[in-house]
């Protein structure tokens, strides 16, 4: 056996060792911390860079997402609002069939005017404050509705419709405001048929509006996923598994503590060379 003063290889050796130990650790542990293998451009930059473009995707399609919920809003505001106008009109309907009689005296008829009266209030009142965001689809407002991105090109839109309910303005509500309407028995069976009709119309636009609610609740969901599966993969490029990353650490601490003492038997090998020429 060889033992040089000059150059202490085996320590050298034990150095480099332990500085390859030490700068393992050091990426081990950052990676654990910040639960990420891929955080910079250096550490991969072809994982780096698609991570960040389907980071991007996922970004749209968030917004996307933000905004279809938005359009459920107002279309459920909307359904809200026209199931009640559904419900008053049917009201409305025995108010007037009520007055078809013509055993009523002229006051009794002034009294169902009057309830008719406050039956229509009412219901454009339903309608001019069937606004969710400031958008109102049933008043006549929007004619060509109210559109929302639904994909994350901006390339493809969804539209919820705009209505005018407002009674004898839209041709949905055909019975129209009247200070006259049931105050004789022609006039309320006249009225009654008018709101039959528009109790029917009603009806058909409901049909509609849900329909057109379905397609927002189907698009949103499909977004959604969407957004889930580009989540999952950018987590599969860039996430660190941690329970790898922990074992390693540990591993890697034993060979540091291998590495010291090797440097520090290499460096006592040179004095116990010495010591038997003092001898």
């Amino acid at each position: 056996m060889v033992e040089r003063l000059n150059n202490a290889t085996g320590a050298l050796g034990a150095l480099k060792y332990l500085q390859a130990s030490t700068k393992d650790l050091t990426g081990a542990e950052g990676r654990l911390s910040s639960g990420l293998k891929v955080g910079r451009a250096r550490d991969d930059a072809a994982a780096f860079q698609s991570a960040a473009f389907m980071r991007g995707q996922g970004s749209s399609l968030n917004a996307v997402t933000l905004s279809l919920g938005r359009a459920e809003s107002i279309s459920d505001t909307a359904i809200t609002a026209t199931e009640s106008i559904s419900k008053l009109l049917t009201e409305m309907k025995g108010t007037a069939a009520q007055a078809m009689s013509s055993d009523w005296s002229d006051q009794q008829r002034a009294a169902f005017q009057q309830q008719y009266e406050d039956q229509m209030q009412t219901l454009q009142s339903f309608i001019r404050k069937a606004s969710f965001d400031g958008e109102n689809t049933l008043d006549g407002s929007k004619p060509n509705g109210v559109s929302f991105i639904a994909d994350a090109e901006a390339s493809q839109t969804l539209t919820l419709a705009g209505r005018n309910l407002l009674p004898g303005a839209g041709g949905i509500i055909v019975a129209p405001p009247s200070t006259s309407a049931l105050l004789t028995p022609q006039g309320a069976a006249d009225t009654h048929a008018l709101l039959e009709q528009s109790i029917a119309n009603i009806g058909d636009q409901l049909v509609e509006m849900s329909a057109e609610r379905r397609r927002i609740e189907a698009q949103k969901g499909f977004v959604s996923r969407l957004a889930d599966a580009l989540a999952a993969g950018v987590g599969r490029m860039v996430d660190t598994d941690l329970a790898a990353e922990s074992a390693l650490i540990q591993a890697l601490q034993v060979k540091q503590e291998l590495s010291a003492s090797a440097i520090s038997i290499a460096n006592a090998a040179p004095q116990a060379l010495l010591s038997l020429f003092r001898g």
